[in-house]
């Protein structure tokens, strides 16, 4: 019997131990960050009557398994036999590439259309990707057998036009991949061709046109615009159609979808992808609220602050940013606690001055509060008087002229503007004022709010409380 216990409780013991061990690795295979592979493409198009005939080349495979996301609308899906190896690696139901040393594939399929082209035309996903993978760099090949003519946009750079009878070729090429093509009968001029941006149009205002600096300065992807006041407007992840000649104006969206590609950035939150574009520009981008945001930023923080900031930025591509992650950016480099962001982003009534707040936690009698900002502005120490104050026992009203704020026993009224206040019905002068109001709210300097209420403050080097004194100190001034 001894023998079956001890033989129970190693098995026992061992079990754990196997239990244990799985679980570890478990964890530490979750813990690691899955990374996008990254591979280069070339794609054919070839636009005939009933479709686009497309041959897509895919090289750099690694020695895996590679998913393939056809086109929704794709048809006659198939391995492309561009030469001896070029399908050895698909499998039997073609829907992925299996694991083998051969590092190029190919596979054609078509996009049917309902008819010949007429006045424009716009492919959204058309082609073909594969899964938990991206493209690094795109060479495309457009040929149009049907004599249409027109003008293709997919967002790369054009290198290369060449028309021949019935047959017309354009060659692109950048880095990134296609996620949309467009065709318009309406062949345009190039008014504008940069390192990170190319505009075609019969006019436009392109003479001082600093996004494309921006776009460089950012690392962004080639981008296309097209103004074209004869077509309905089109914005897609790399190219815009537009009426407006205001290219500057027009390229502000590019430079939001560029941030929108690089980070994972709420939809909601468009002036934090302005932000963070003007952030890793070093200039003013986007409409005019995050242009001033920006601005005030640069003059609220230092430049070697601003310079950590944009290090900071660089090193998230591919990470979550939000208007909290902003603050928790500005608070990492500046040492300090802020809203600045959250405040701006999430309200577009009113443009928020950068404040700091004290990074420490706030209590009230002892009692933790998470609704209380103690801000420090210009050397001062500031408090919040409508939260505090109404948990001392205090009621505040005010009008046009002044503020009032009062319990049972002690009455105070504050003027606006002119450097004096009342208690209790006497006057008394003062050379600054003793308060301030930001952002609309009522603000104290740390010892007139003290000595005005009857309020102590205590703190450590992770708490400030907030403490009433004794009532029988108001007992006295009655």
């Amino acid at each position: 019997m001894k023998f079956i216990v001890r033989t129970m409780f190693l098995l026992l013991i061992v079990n754990g131990l196997l239990i244990y061990m799985h679980y570890y690795q478990a964890v530490g295979a979750d813990s690691k960050e899955p990374s996008v592979v990254k591979f280069t493409q070339e794609i054919e198009v070839v636009n005939r009557p009933d479709a686009l005939h497309i041959r897509q080349h895919f090289s750099g495979l690694l020695d895996m398994r590679y998913e393939i996301v056809w086109p929704k609308a794709s048809t006659n899906r198939s391995c492309y036999l561009a030469d001896a190896t070029s399908c050895n690696r698909m499998d039997e139901n073609s829907i992925a590439f299996l694991e083998g040393e051969n590092g190029r594939q190919s596979i054609s399929y078509e996009i049917p259309k309902k008819g010949p082209l007429k006045q424009t035309a716009l492919f959204n996903e058309p082609f073909a990707t594969l899964h938990a993978s991206s493209a690094s760099y795109t060479l495309f090949h457009m040929t149009d057998e049907t004599g249409v003519g027109g003008l293709w946009v997919n967002g790369l750079e054009r290198v290369g036009t060449k028309k021949m009878t019935n047959i017309n070729y354009s060659l692109f090429r950048g880095k990134g991949e296609v996620k949309e093509l467009y065709w318009q009968r309406n062949n345009l001029p190039v008014l504008y061709a940069g390192d990170r941006l190319s505009v075609f149009g019969e006019s436009g205002n392109t003479e001082q046109l600093g996004e494309d600096n921006v776009l460089k300065a950012i690392d962004a992807n080639h981008s296309t615009i097209v103004i074209d006041d004869t077509r309905q407007a089109v914005n897609a992840t790399r190219f815009i159609v537009s009426k407006n000649a205001d290219v500057d104006k027009v390229s502000v969206r590019l430079l939001r979808e560029s941030m929108y590609a690089r980070f994972t950035i709420p939809e909601n939150e468009r002036m934090t992808a302005e932000l963070v574009a003007s952030i890793l520009g070093e200039t003013p981008t986007g409409l005019g609220k995050s242009r001033k945001a920006y601005q005030v930023l640069t003059e609220s923080i230092t430049v070697e602050e601003l310079g950590k900031f944009k290090k900071v930025l660089n090193n998230m591509t591919g990470q979550e940013l939000n208007a909290s992650v902003l603050d928790a950016i500005a608070g990492e480099i500046t040492g300090f606690k802020t809203s600045y962001f959250t405040k701006n982003i999430h309200d577009d009534t009113t443009a928020h001055p950068f404040l700091i707040e004290d990074p420490r936690e706030i209590k009230f009698d002892g009692t933790s509060t998470t609704d209380i900002r103690i801000l420090l502005k210009d050397g001062k120490t500031l408090y919040p008087a409508k939260r505090i104050l109404n948990l001392a026992g205090y009621t505040i009203k005010t009008n046009a002229r002044s503020i009032y704020i009062e319990n049972g026993i002690r009455k105070f009224r504050f003027p606006r503007k002119e450097l004096f206040y009342v208690y209790n019905e006497q006057k008394y002068d003062v050379v600054t004022m003793p308060f301030e109001v930001l952002e609309g709210d009522l603000y104290f300097e740390e010892s007139w709010f003290k000595r005005l209420f009857l309020l102590s403050v205590e703190k450590t080097a992770d708490t400030i409380d907030i403490i009433r004194m004794s009532t029988l100190v108001e007992e006295g001034d009655k």
